[in-house]
């Protein structure tokens, strides 16, 4: 049903508008009682809101809502009923059953793209292949395995990210190298940590003494007179805690 529905997605640029709003057709003989997950599931691959609906005899258009988890618009049912255009909107704040005339759905459409022009869904969310602690005792091995076998990533399957959670960094830790001085490199457990172009995470390791960051990295294989050793090139951090700075 996903697959299915994401053709009409392509095909009608539905993913230009800032809420996902997936219309069933009369030839879209899906049960009823799925509607709600295909839109979780549509939700989470888009990252955006999602509403997936069919159109009735009395020309509104009835589905299931879902919202992206952790997003910065927390409540998606108040923020539909709020717009006006909504006929009822029913259930959970982000789970939910909506109602919307069909021939309102354009100015709906505009009236969100405004209100959420200023929210980007998609920043800071990855989809993730393996989640390991920085002393986890299978990171070396796991960087090896996924980093020996560069010629399988591609188109339709792109190269696996590992995020990391909770590192603790002091002062010593970390070493900022390159000509330009805007490459962060640390080093955990025998694993390599390495930002390039850091200036804004060089800025916030020199404002404290010791912070607590997670980072999402592709893995790699550092190549170096002969030696080899693994690394995580980061491809964005989250600084959780400036643990002494008062």
């Amino acid at each position: 049903m996903v697959a299915e529905l994401e053709q009409k997605i392509f095909k009608y640029d539905l993913l230009e508008n800032k809420i996902l709003f997936v219309r069933l057709d009369e030839d879209d003989d899906y049960p009823q009682e799925v509607t709600g997950l295909a839109a979780m599931k549509l939700a989470a691959k888009y990252k955006r809101p999602t509403i997936l609906a069919r159109l009735n005899d009395e020309g509104y258009d009835r589905g299931s809502i879902r919202n992206v988890a952790d997003c910065e618009l927390q409540d998606l049912k108040k923020f539909l009923n709020d717009s006006g255009y909504f006929e009822w909107v029913q259930g959970h704040a982000n789970a939910a059953g909506a109602s919307i005339l069909d021939s309102k759905l354009h100015s709906f459409h505009q009236y969100a793209n405004e209100a959420l022009k200023e929210i980007n869904f998609n920043e800071g969310m990855y989809d993730v292949n393996f989640i390991r602690e920085a002393d986890a005792s299978d990171l070396e091995d796991l960087i090896y395995d996924l980093a020996s076998n560069t010629n399988i990533y591609g188109q339709g399957n792109p190269e696996p990210l590992i995020f990391v959670p909770n590192i603790y960094l002091d002062r010593t830790d970390y070493k900022v190298i390159g000509t330009n001085k805007d490459t962060v490199r640390f080093e955990k457990n025998g694993v390599i940590f390495i930002k390039f172009h850091a200036n804004d995470l060089i800025e916030q390791l020199n404002s404290c003494n010791e912070i607590k960051i997670s980072i999402v990295g592709k893995p790699n294989i550092n190549e170096w007179m002969g030696n080899r050793s693994p690394q995580i090139m980061i491809e964005d951090y989250e600084v959780i805690d400036d643990l002494l700075a008062f």
